[in-house]
């Protein structure tokens, strides 16, 4: 049985030398006479956001009429929902391959991410949460297709990108204790921070000019900094400063043109 097994290995051994020294040259030749073609293209794109719960840390220092200890501590964990996103790009594809597979492009970027808030915690309590948080972005985008052949109807790609946040924080919540029925506080504010992504994905090629695009992207805004805020009965009244990031998994469908 040995035998025959050695026997069978060399008879398969023989067989896949045979089939690549027929194809590599074949592949060779494909490899050479494949040109990168560059140019400019727009595409837009659209999907679900699954952000990461966030956590927002601070010291309270109330102002009055705002409840609260000073030098206690006001830290508050945020569970979002799936939501909307949407992006529109504009780049261009240069025309050279790098290590003979990857072809670069730039890109700018446009992109919106809308988180509702589900529920959270302040101080490990029980609160009910509700409200939204809003993230537009605006990037730099590089790119690297993965290309092999003139044919290639599938291209993966692989890229990252930096860029700013406009980030608009709206989380609202008020404690369970069969009194309160409307937000007490808020985490509330504007911000404008660094965001840093990556990008995976694949392009399906259907015309010269007509491309499909599937992607995931994670997206991360650090060093945000907001207001929780006394908001019961019409007041608004600063309690503390926090600070906490926002991060998300995206995944987009859409269309790419090329000029």
């Amino acid at each position: 049985m040995t035998r025959q097994f050695g026997k069978a290995s060399a008879t398969g051994s023989l067989t896949m030398i045979t089939i690549l020294l027929y194809t590599a040259p074949a592949a060779a030749q494909d490899r050479e006479e494949f040109k990168a073609k560059g140019g400019l293209y727009i595409s837009a794109a659209a999907g679900i956001s699954l952000p990461n719960d966030g956590e927002f840390n601070g010291i309270q220092a109330p102002i009055l009429p705002s409840p609260g200890m000073p030098g206690a501590p006001a830290n508050i964990v945020v569970d979002y929902g799936s939501d909307f996103t949407a992006q529109g790009a504009i780049g261009y594809r240069i025309p050279r391959r790098f290590f003979g597979l990857f072809q670069p492009s730039i890109e700018l970027e446009y992109n919106s991410v809308s988180a509702s808030v589900s529920s959270g915690a302040f101080n490990a309590g029980n609160q009910s949460f509700g409200g939204d948080f809003d993230v537009d972005s605006y990037s730099l985008n590089y790119q690297s297709d993965i290309r092999w052949s003139n044919g290639q109807r599938v291209i993966p790609f692989l890229g990252g990108g930096v860029g700013i946040a406009d980030v608009e924080s709206n989380i609202r919540y008020f404690p369970n204790n069969g009194v309160a029925t409307s937000p007490t506080f808020g985490v509330l504010g504007s911000e404008t921070a660094v965001t840093l992504q990556s990008n995976a994905g694949l392009r399906f090629v259907l015309t010269d000019r007509i491309e499909l695009q599937a992607r995931v992207r994670y997206q991360r805004i650090r060093g945000l900094d907001f207001e929780r805020r006394f908001i019961a009965g019409g007041n608004n009244a600063f309690n503390s400063s926090v600070t906490g990031r926002f991060e998300s998994f995206n995944f987009f469908g859409g269309l790419q043109y090329n000029f």
